[in-house]
Parts: C-alpha cells; structure tokens; sequence
C-alpha cells in the first residue's frame, strides 16, 4: 500500500485567503502605545468626571432635592415599562462606560431599554439608623456622604464604583461581614416597577416573597428604584485585634 504524506502546514493559496489584513495606524497605537492614551486622556477624563459626580451629589443631597425629583423619576421609568410593547426583553438603558466592565453586553442591541436616571441618596434617618438612596448610587458617594455626618454602612464593598442596585441585583459577595452577613442582609426594603408598571415596596413583613427573591435576581423580578439600608455610628479608630485578645 501506497504510504500518504499529510502536511501540516496550509498550502500558499489557503494561507493568503485566510491571512489577516496589517494592523492600521489606529490600531497600532492603541496597542504599542496605550500609556498616552491612559496617561492624557483617560485619566484626566475620569479626574474631571469624578469632581462633576460628587460635587453634583454634594449640591443635590445639601438642597434637599431628591426626594421630590426620585417621584418624577420613577414615574418616567414606570411610562417606559408600560410602552413596552412586550416582544424583546426589557433592560436598563445604562451605557457600558458607566459600568466596571470591558464589555457591554450584546443583548444591549436586541433589548427594550429602559432609561434608568437613580442616582440620588434620599434620605438619611439617624432616628431609625437607616438610608434611602438611589440603585445608581456608587459605594464611594454612599460612604462620602454618611461618613461626613459620623454614620456608615454595616457592610462597605471595596471598590467605589459598585453601585447599591449592582450589588443587591447581582451577586454582590465580595465583601462580608461575620457579623452583619453579605450586603443584601443590611438591606431592609425594596422599592420595584415591575413589568406591568406597577410600583411595589417589599420587607421582611410586607410582600415578603417578592424581598428575599430580589437579591441575585439581575432585574429579572423588576428595575430597582431604591433600598433602604441599615446605618451604623463610623468610629474614628479601629480596635487592635491582638491586643482586644490579651483583654479576654
């Protein structure tokens, strides 16, 4: 029998039909030279923004005003829920910059979205030790906030970028507490438009189903539109663990 020589290597045609076109002027800057991109543009970009985000947080929260306006804006998402015609999914109309992830999902395109403007903290209550605020309100501007009148929250994720809606609707496990639980445990109601644009608020004693079932849900159950969260006095020092264990 005849032997066979099989080559492992693609014939010239196959090679030019299947190579890849050079990399143009854009592209080869983006990769051998992405430090002037971060240093000039991304980094004072973020720096300006930042000052823009808290200084309009600082200015909304000292005037009052969000209270009032978190009404209007619920009522305009529960108007976008109900022109929802019922065919593609809904989602947040929320742009993938403003996320802290590379991508932005491809359902994105397909979807029904639903703008989604909640970026206020409503109302601090040290009566009841409890905060209002907004699902697009970020770790950083929640603990800028409370920290400034001696408060904080039990549990504080990481990274100032999360946001409370992310952390409740997602799985917001990367930050515990052996005494207060994960974020979701410091959370006591939830306020929800569901997809006949109804406005629902959820506890432990009222609606309890729909409250323990909105954790991990990723908006599958409705659109967030705000939590309220236990608060806890900020202390301005920390115990030292060995030497709180020699007391014992």
């Amino acid at each position: 029998m005849a032997s066979s020589k099989i080559s492992i290597y693609p014939s010239s045609s196959s090679s030019t039909s299947n190579s890849k076109p050079p990399p143009g002027w854009l592209e080869y800057i983006l990769v051998n030279y992405r430090w002037v991109i971060v240093i000039f543009f991304l980094l004072p970009a973020s720096f300006l923004y930042d000052i823009y985000y808290y200084t309009r947080s600082w200015v909304v929260f000292r005037i009052s005003s969000a209270p009032h306006n978190h009404d209007k804006k619920v009522a305009n998402v529960q108007r976008q829920v109900r022109t929802w015609d019922g065919v593609a999914p809904m989602c947040t109309a929320r742009p993938g910059w403003q996320t802290i992830s590379f991508r932005e999902g491809a359902y994105k395109k397909t979807c029904h979205k639903v703008a989604i403007n909640l970026v206020d903290v409503l109302r601090i209550d040290t009566k009841t030790q409890t905060v209002w605020c907004e699902p697009l309100v970020t770790m950083g501007q929640l603990t800028h906030t409370l920290v400034e009148l001696g408060w904080t929250i039990p549990v504080v994720p990481e990274m100032d970028d999360l946001t409370v809606g992310g952390l409740v609707m997602g799985t917001g496990i990367e930050t515990s507490s052996h005494k207060h639980g994960l974020f979701q445990h410091i959370c006591l109601s939830y306020e929800l438009v569901l997809a006949d644009g109804s406005l629902v608020t959820c506890s432990k004693d009222e609606n309890p189903d729909l409250f323990y079932s909105v954790p991990w849900s990723y908006g599958t159950l409705g659109f967030l539109t705000a939590v309220e969260m236990k608060i806890v006095a900020a202390q301005r020092q920390v115990t030292h663990m060995e030497a709180a264990q020699s007391r014992l």
